[in-house]
């Protein structure tokens, strides 16, 4: 794993004489750190220069996908002081370059949560649980993901409109997104369908792979369209990359109002609870730890809550606004009695596994590839492979909004590394890993990631103690539901089996392996039993939790915030993340994120205006 070097190695440019690949590589690899991980591209860290009692207009809790574009907004108004609140650090080079996204998640730029053992999913993996990674770092999730742009669909906003909630209709969310977005992307240039005057690069790429076009060529012998963008069926999707390297969301939106006077920026602070005036039922600031110090800061017009679908309902429920009964068996005072941490989503995963003839990946050389990127921020380290390619269907076919969305990635033959970082993301069992470092031996290895995009089922949220450094309890939720979700994963996976006998995948010699999952070793492989086994014990999560902090009318009772993202019943308190989703979206969830985050901060500028 590539690691942070001295700040002082950035004047290293000049010292090598050698001709030889290898020094030249040193020597680039040296002088691009100044770029890959420059702190100059974020707001400075004044975490030394917070004192105890201090006031600001607005605190935001958490630079994250939401959090650095809410505080853009403020900030750039010019009228107030904003304090943001962010509990890990700098992004490392590491997360700098695209190709290495796996690499992050395992690092301590991560809140590293596992969720509770449950009967009905996560079943065949370590201990029972699914590893849930979240963005501890400047940036948040932005900083870690697949930087992958999707938007979601028609349906998700005007249905979200529609229980309620005034303002979150298609048309409107759309001029938010469009108000983020630069279009970079050259061949897209003749639409309108993204912004081009935002702050939000936008690229896309196309692989110079034969996995590639099999791919594409292949959902075509099935019926589905091959789209220039984001729709229902198969595009090589618009990623948040620029120049080769990461545009997370605090970069990008941080970066831009960095030089402000009126910004004040403080990393590795752990934000313990939010005041809150009991009587008034007023939000007053926040209680947080910066060092070994803990120390009281107050918002004299908002606190707004960014921390995430997890983070964000564990602070809130430590700041007595939660559940009456959970609250009260932690021992903390009820100040609020709301469904913090219920309707939890995500969007579960089914990893099919095959095997692929040699012809469908080039050879390559690494020092090759490290020396392109370094030199020239190309090549295979400049991307995330055939990741951008994505589809999205209905598999009933009776709808024009998706249940299933199609994501591959790719494993060269004996790439033990690759292999390993995966399967420690995912959590898997020994013997399944086992399995897959005998077939990866002697063959590429194609993973089709199978998203269910409309979950039935619901989890939560909890608390596991009144400590703030504990970590919150995550029940997934998975396959809770009357069946629904696993019968559309197992469709799903009957059209991705149908995929890899194509004409297209044929030239490829493609095969779905057996892996060898212990709990499903007595069903027929293949059979519809073997899957749905397969699905309980295997599978995992899309990184993509939301909803835990519902947005909705007074009347709904799962409400926590209303349609302008302000806690029912508490002044001075918003939550802005996609924990205020009513229902997640159809497809990646970081898009979505920074849309709200646009809306909110357009919403709190009119309100004290």
């Amino acid at each position: 794993m590539l690691q942070q070097f001295p700040a002082a190695s950035c004047l290293a440019n000049s010292d090598f004489q050698s001709g030889s690949l290898f020094m030249l590589l040193i020597n680039h690899l040296f002088a691009s750190q100044c770029s890959l991980a420059n702190p100059n591209l974020y707001p400075p860290d004044g975490n030394s220069q917070i004192q105890d009692g201090d006031h600001f207009d607005f605190i935001v809790v958490g630079a994250g996908s939401a959090g650095s574009v809410v505080t853009n907004g403020l900030v750039n108004s010019g009228k107030w002081k904003v304090l943001v609140l962010e509990a890990g650090g700098y992004p490392s080079i590491t997360t700098e370059i695209p190709m290495l996204f796996f690499n992050i998640e395992l690092t301590d730029q991560i809140w590293n949560y596992q969720t509770e053992p449950s009967e009905t999913s996560c079943v065949g993996l370590r201990n029972g649980s699914c590893h849930w990674p979240r963005g501890k770092l400047l940036g948040g999730c932005s900083s870690i993901n697949a930087m992958l742009y999707i938007r979601g669909n028609e349906n998700n906003y005007n249905t979200w409109e529609n229980e309620g909630n005034e303002g979150w209709n298609y048309e409107n969310v759309m001029k938010a997104f469009k108000e983020n977005e630069k279009l970079v992307a050259h061949n897209l240039q003749q639409y309108d369908t993204y912004g081009k005057d935002g702050l939000l690069p936008l690229t896309n790429y196309r692989v110079n792979e034969t996995i590639r076009d099999v791919i594409l060529e292949s959902v075509k012998e099935l019926g589905y369209p091959v789209l220039e963008y984001e729709g229902l069926g198969f595009f090589e999707s618009l990623q948040t990359i620029e120049n080769g390297t990461r545009a997370n969301a605090a970069k990008v939106f941080l970066g831009e109002v960095s030089k402000s006077h009126n910004l004040k920026l403080a990393t590795n602070a752990y934000v313990q609870k939010i005041m809150i005036d009991e009587n008034k039922k007023e939000a007053e600031g926040v209680e947080v730890k910066i060092g070994d110090k803990t120390m009281k800061v107050y918002a004299d017009k908002e606190v707004i809550l960014s921390a995430g679908a997890l983070n964000s309902p564990q602070i809130l429920m430590l700041s007595g606004v939660g559940p009456k009964q959970h609250l009260e068996d932690k021992g903390i005072k009820v100040i609020k009695d709301l469904m913090v941490g219920h309707n939890l989503q995500d969007h579960l995963t089914y990893w099919l596994y095959s095997k692929l003839s040699d012809d469908a990946l080039k050879s390559t050389v690494i020092e090759e590839e490290l020396f392109s990127y370094f030199s020239r921020r190309e090549g295979e380290f400049s991307n995330v492979g055939i990741t951008n390619i994505n589809g999205f269907i209905n598999t009933k076919h009776r709808s024009n909004y998706p249940d299933i969305q199609y994501t591959y990635i790719t494993i060269r033959k004996n790439d033990l590394n690759t292999l390993n970082l995966v399967m420690e993301l995912i959590n898997m069992n020994k013997r399944v890993w086992d399995n897959l470092k005998l077939a990866n031996a002697k063959n590429h290895l194609l993973l089709t990631i199978i998203v269910l995009l409309q979950p039935k089922s619901r989890g939560r949220v909890l608390l596991d103690s009144k400590d703030p450094l504990s970590s919150p309890v995550l029940r997934s939720g998975y396959l809770t539901d009357d069946g629904q979700d696993t019968e559309t994963i197992l469709r799903g996976i009957r059209v991705a089996e149908a995929q890899l006998k194509t004409k297209a995948f044929k030239k490829l010699n493609a095969e779905v392996l057996d892996v060898g999952i212990p709990n499903c070793t007595k069903l027929e492989f293949d059979s519809d039993d073997y899957w749905r086994c397969a699905v309980k014990n295997l599978g995992s999560t899309m990184y993509h939790p939301t909803s835990t902090c519902k947005m909705g009318p007074s009347n709904d009772p799962a409400a926590v915030v209303d349609s302008r993202l302000k806690v029912h019943g508490v002044r001075k308190l918003r939550v802005v993340d996609a924990s205020i989703m009513p229902t997640i979206t159809s497809g990646n969830t970081n898009a979505p994120t920074m849309m709200i985050g646009r809306r909110a901060g357009q919403m709190i500028v009119r309100d004290h205006s």
